[in-house]
């Protein structure tokens, strides 16, 4: 470069050209990003704006300036001068106030964009000139020093009824504007740290309210200073013959603030003067704003305190909405609870994923691995694989908990999703109908995953569970679907790859243990392979057909495509099944009786024959007794919960009541307090008896570790609020004279208090009302509404206790209180209150004014004395808390009244949407009906929940059993769908969201001939005419019929044209439509599911001669046939799969030795016809001795592989 610079200087061109390239230089060579550096030295003399030092300064000059806008007002309004310390100490506050000012020409700038500091001091200077430094001269300025020391010989009195210099006195108020630096400090304060946001919102909301009514209090008591006519004038607080003037004046100015910014206007404090009303008009507008700000933000406030409880909360309140509206019985709507506490506790109850998708990949993989660190460490495979993979992977798990001898899975079900065991241990298990013993295939450990080999298996890839899971102890798990794999495998192959290894792994390892075929081979001998004795055409057949099924299968997986599979299905009868869901959640799936198989494929029959058996709860109760100990389920202790819970509230009402008006027990009311005492006695010696189950929901039922941990949580709190300190303190006080008995009293009134410890068993309340809530299925808005008026009745009842106490406390010192003001206002000496008053009518006046207080009605009537001090403070303080306890009950209520039925809510919403759009389009009247009664139908059927995100965090046979029962009266009416169903138990929580209804009035029209083929129908209800496109055939279908099946064969580059017009003939019809794209969706779930919903359709469409197809038509339709007989062989020749007269019946005795526990047994229990021993392909396959055939030997076979299969 130098030597072309050195001959450029000689050549103008060359000094042309070089300029040319420093003026693009940054668009030849694009610049860098830019970088946010900091000078790594502050220049002498001057202040980095984030230096440690100079944010302790700003912190101390924030506290003097919090001390100054309080006390600034004060001594404005009330005349109250600095004095000794107080002076010196306001002197130095000023004298800072100085410094910072100084400071601030020193401070260096931040550029809000590159975040780089600047000291350029004429910069500095120009821009606090421009900015605050007027305000901060002129509030720190001592106006009122530079008077007194201009004229020194100016009497004080003077200074103050001057008018000019009481002008200058309100010059101070400018100290006000330094609260900013507060509200600076707050702002880098929630920006810097990770506070609960709503906390801080709070606590600002507070101190505003409280700073205001300070203001308003301090001028309301300056404006009563300029006349004779004033408020505190006419209610005698001018006067200096009472105790404490500077108190009460404040205290009555704050009072009256707060009583008209809260809109309570009691009217014991009114205006006088015009300049009154006016201050109090404005205060009333201020009030309205701030008590309506409070009231629409304190729930959101006070509910996020705990962000975290309150969306677990309104996802629980959700949930329970959902039970409710579906009609779900009660032990499966617990079940439900119980999976989603076991969710939320493990996983975020925020939408983490939307979070996570708005970070950058590599931000998001580290949060990810720091959020679920301790999950992903407990899945082995894992750690083989890149962090991104694991990130998606971990995100997309749903956690879910089995406890011991549970099902995860049982055998026969559809096979949808891969499990990983986090903790805890598991089994595999086999049973086979012609053998009496259950075969254990496979041990699994933490960190193992299963249940891919019915997913990626060539040959077991079929969709069906070839074995049951079983939990040996409490496990922890977490299962992720197939869609889910797939859509991960796009991005990450190696996944699939990695699932595909184990499962041929896997086969081969269960494989040694027993056949994976539902039945034993008989003509298998021990080592595996075939009997000489079989015939040769049969061996040849098995090989035969394995060697084409691998080419289907290698051929699809090299396309991209579904893997073809082949069927063991078994099912299960709905209608038995549904009866068993409402079992417990411990003996779930245990009510299985019989098994019952159509030709040769199995099918599970859940009987409704009794079976006898001993749950897990039975056996945990068996276990607890026999160790001498309670279980927590016992009947006697859930009793004696109740019993303990309702004396808890009965202290939580006596004992504030006691002690606030002073009544001793007596009598019966004596008898029942020692009973509560005793009871809670009782209470603490049945817990170092009562089993617990621990946090891996293991039953402890050792005496001595149940005592420690008692002892380390409850046993103190339990002790304390139980012993009758006030009993025991009375034993040691003794009365001989006047004075001796009122200092008892006094000391029995301090013992008294400790009475409250009593109030601390209202938290263990919360357990009673959990099981309360399990017996009495109430709405969340009904229990939300309930709690909002025992808070308001608590709060009331509180209040007024206090109330009371503090006037039994000044009648003491034989002043006048609030109750002598209300029941002898004329009496100049009325003596005690509580001598001359029932305490019932005391009791009754004192909640009395706590509501009025509470509610903002403020009468009036009653009112503290307002001469009292204790009573004033009381009265300011209990304004303030219930303003808000009262704000937060009313914006409550709003919520409950919102949100009382939300599914209701949903619908009207939806359905104003289609009326306003009816409207707007101006449809005639026939057509908006139509509209209307179809929308109307739609809305009605579906579920306005987020129903399909609620079963995609299910537990899979969870999710099976709740589809079931919400389906019982909808699609399971459909006979291909309850089929499917019976062979694939869970297909229907899959169809449930794929089916759409549709309603359909008389001669109105459900398809048209010539019209894209998009979708087919099912007929619940009704009659329909069909006619083919021809108009030569017409029919007339009935209910559980289907037509236009053939749009979800054809191929797409046959764009298939519907070849029938359906009209409606009865008033109503309803249907379900299932498109072509949700039914290609099934191929996502399980390609072997496709298959055979494809071969029932093509089976519907050979049987039916009324639609004349073509012979392009009918390829495809005999493709879909051919293509499940060839992965299915032998299972398709025995007709219909309800053909009950084909069903063979049969027992299978159980042996004692048997690896499954017995309420698992009856999940499995039946018997299989024996298939041709020709057609078990499988257990061929797994004992041959050449093992599946290599890559190279496989061949393509297009024609059997159908792009919709």
């Amino acid at each position: 470069p130098e030597q072309l610079m050195h001959k450029s200087m000689s050549n103008p061109r060359g000094k042309q050209l070089w300029a040319k390239v420093r003026e693009n230089i940054s668009v030849l060579v694009p610049p860098k990003e830019a970088v946010r550096v900091r000078r790594p030295l502050t220049p002498p003399l001057m202040f980095d704006p984030d230096s440690d030092a100079k944010i302790k300064w700003d912190l101390a000059l924030a506290l003097c300036v919090v001390y100054t806008t309080c006390v600034v007002p004060v001594r404005i309004s009330f005349s109250i001068e600095a004095t000794g310390f107080a002076s010196v100490f306001e002197t130095v506050i000023d004298v800072l106030f100085f410094i910072d000012i100084m400071f601030n020409f020193r401070t260096g700038i931040v550029n809000p964009v590159t975040g780089q500091v600047y000291y350029n001091k004429r910069e500095i200077a120009k821009a606090y000139f421009r900015g605050w430094f007027v305000i901060d001269f002129a509030s720190t300025f001592p106006i009122e020093s530079v008077a007194k020391l201009m004229y020194p010989d100016t009497p004080t009195n003077t200074f103050q009824t001057a008018r000019i210099f009481r002008g200058l006195k309100l010059a101070r108020l400018l100290k006000l504007v330094r609260i900013r630096k507060i509200s600076i400090m707050l702002t880098k304060f929630e920006e810097e740290v990770f506070s609960n946001q709503s906390v801080l919102a709070l606590i600002k909301i507070l101190l505003l309210l409280l700073f205001l009514a300070h203001l308003v209090a301090c001028v309301w008591f300056y404006i009563a200073q300029a006349s004779s006519y004033s408020w505190a004038y006419a209610f005698g607080y001018m006067n200096q013959d009472h105790a404490q003037v500077l108190t009460l004046q404040y205290l009555s100015s704050l009072y009256w603030a707060i009583v008209t910014m809260a809109a309570v206007g009691y009217g014991d404090i009114t205006p006088k003067t015009k300049n009154e009303l006016v201050i109090a008009m404005f205060v009333m507008v201020i009030g309205v704003v701030v008590f309506g700000y409070i009231i629409g933000n304190i729930t959101s406030l006070v509910d996020n305190l705990n962000a975290s409880g309150r969306m677990h909360t309104e996802r629980t309140t959700t949930l329970k909405e959902y039970i409710i509206v579906r009609n779900l019985p009660k032990p499966v709507g617990k079940r439900i609870l119980d999976h989603f506490e076991y969710y939320y506790r493990h996983r975020s109850v925020f939408d983490e994923e939307v979070i996570l998708n708005n970070l950058p990949t590599v931000m998001r993989n580290e949060v990810v691995h720091h959020v679920l660190n301790k999950f992903i460490s407990r899945i082995d495979f894992l750690a083989e694989f890149h962090e991104g993979l694991v990130s998606d992977l971990a995100v997309a798990m749903h956690p879910f908990f089995c406890v011991k001898d549970e099902a995860i899975f049982l055998q026969n079900e559809i096979a949808i999703h891969i499990f990983f065991l986090t903790k805890g241990s598991a089994s595999l298990v086999k049973t086979y109908s012609n053998q009496a013993n259950d075969i254990d295939l496979m041990t699994l450990r933490a960190g193992q995953h299963f249940g891919e080999v019915e997913l990626y298996h060539l040959v077991y890839g079929q969709g069906v569970r070839i074995s049951s899971a079983i939990a040996k102890t409490y496990c922890q798990l977490t299962f992720l679907s197939r869609q889910t794999i797939e859509r991960i495998g796009h991005t990450w192959p190696e996944i699939l790859d990695h699932f595909r290894v184990t499962a041929i792994a896997k086969a081969k390892s269960m494989g040694k243990k027993g056949p994976l075929s539902t039945y034993v081979v008989d003509n298998l001998v021990p080592g595996g392979s075939l009997n000489p004795s079989t015939p040769k055409h049969v061996k040849a057949n098995a090989l035969g057909m394995h060697h084409d099924l691998q080419q289907k299968l290698h051929l699809a997986m090299r396309r991209g495509g579904p893997n073809p599979t082949v069927d063991e299905s078994s099912s299960s009868d709905d209608d038995d099944e549904m009866r068993s869901l409402v079992a417990n959640h411990q003996a779930h799936d245990v009510d299985d009786k019989d098994m019952s198989f159509v030709a040769a494929r199995p099918q599970l029959k859940r009987s409704t024959e009794t079976t006898q058996f001993r749950p897990p709860m039975t056996n945990e109760k068996k276990v607890a007794h026999s160790h001498y100990v309670f279980h927590p389920q016992d009947t006697f202790i859930v009793n004696w919960q109740m019993i303990t819970a309702t004396a808890i509230i009965y202290s939580a009402v006596v004992v504030p009541y006691r002690i606030g008006f002073d009544a001793d027990p007596a009598g019966a009311s004596f008898y029942m307090d020692l009973l509560v005492d005793l009871l809670f006695g009782v209470d603490i010696l049945l817990n170092f008896r009562i089993a617990y189950h621990s946090a891996e929901r293991v039953l402890i039922w050792d005496g001595s570790t149940i005592a420690i941990t008692y002892v380390k949580g409850w046993f103190f709190i339990d002790l304390i609020s139980t012993l009758p300190i006030d009993t025991i303190g009375s034993l040691f006080s003794s009365s001989t004279g006047a004075s001796q008995v009122l200092k008892s009293a006094k000391i029995l009134r301090i013992f008294r208090l400790t009475r409250l410890f009593k109030l601390i068993r209202l938290l263990k309340i919360g357990k009673v009302f959990k099981r309360i809530h399990e017996s009495v299925q109430l709405s969340p808005s009904t229990e939300r509404l309930l709690k909002l008026m025992t808070i308001m009745v608590c709060f009331g009842h509180w209040c007024a206790c206090i109330f009371h106490w503090i006037m039994l406390n000044e009648e003491s010192f034989g002043l006048r209180t609030w109750c002598t003001e209300y029941f002898f206002p004329y009496d100049e000496d009325p003596g005690a209150c509580s001598f001359r008053v029932p305490i019932g009518d005391r009791y009754l006046v004192a909640i009395y004014w706590a509501f009025t207080t509470m509610t903002t009605v403020g009468y009036g009537d009653i009112k503290p004395y307002r001469f009292s001090v204790a009573e004033m403070i009381f009265a300011v303080n209990c304004l303030m808390i219930n303003s808000t306890v009262f704000a937060y009950v009313v914006s409550g209520v709003i919520d409950v009244i919102y949100n009382y039925n939300p599914s209701d809510r949903e619908y009207k919403a939806q359905m104003n949407d289609m009326k306003d759009y009816v409207r707007d389009t101006a449809m005639s009247v026939r057509l908006s009906n139509n509209v209307k009664r179809h929308y109307d139908y739609l809305l009605t059927a579906k579920c306005l929940f987020p129903e399909e995100k609620i079963f995609s965090q299910l537990r899979p046979n969870l999710r099976f059993d709740v589809a079931r029962l919400v389906a019982g009266n909808s699609i399971m009416t459909i006979d291909i769908i309850a089929s499917m169903e019976k062979k694939y138990k869970g297909f229907v929580s899959y169809a449930l969201f794929l089916l759409k209804p549709q309603l359909f009035l008389r001669s109105e029209r459900v398809c048209r001939s010539g019209s894209p083929g998009t979708e087919m129908f099912f007929l619940v209800e009704g009659e329909c005419e069909q006619m083919d496109q021809d108009n030569h055939n017409v029919r007339v279908l009935g209910e559980c019929s289907h037509f236009e099946s053939y749009a979800l064969l054809a191929c797409h580059d046959e764009h298939y044209r519907t070849q029938s017009t359906v009209t409606t003939l009865t008033p109503m019809c309803q249907i379900f439509s299932l498109s072509v794209q949700d039914y290609e969706s099934i191929s996502d779930l399980s390609p072997a599911i496709s298959l055979n919903l494809g071969y029932e359709f093509a089976k519907a469409i050979v049987q039916d001669d009324f639609i004349a197809l073509t012979d392009e038509q009918e390829a495809n339709v005999l493709g879909a046939i051919e293509r499940e007989k060839m992965l299915h062989p032998g299972t398709h020749n025995a007709g219909p799969l309800n053909n009950m007269a084909k069903v063979v019946m049969a027992k299978l005795k159980i042996a004692n030795g048997s690896i499954l526990p017995e309420h698992m047994k009856e999940a499995v229990k039946g018997v299989m016809l024996k298939r041709p021993k020709s057609f078990v392909v499988e257990d061929v396959l797994e004992h041959s001795v050449g093992g599946l055939p290599a890559d190279d030997q496989i061949t393509s076979n297009h024609t059997l592989l159908c792009s919709n299969g």
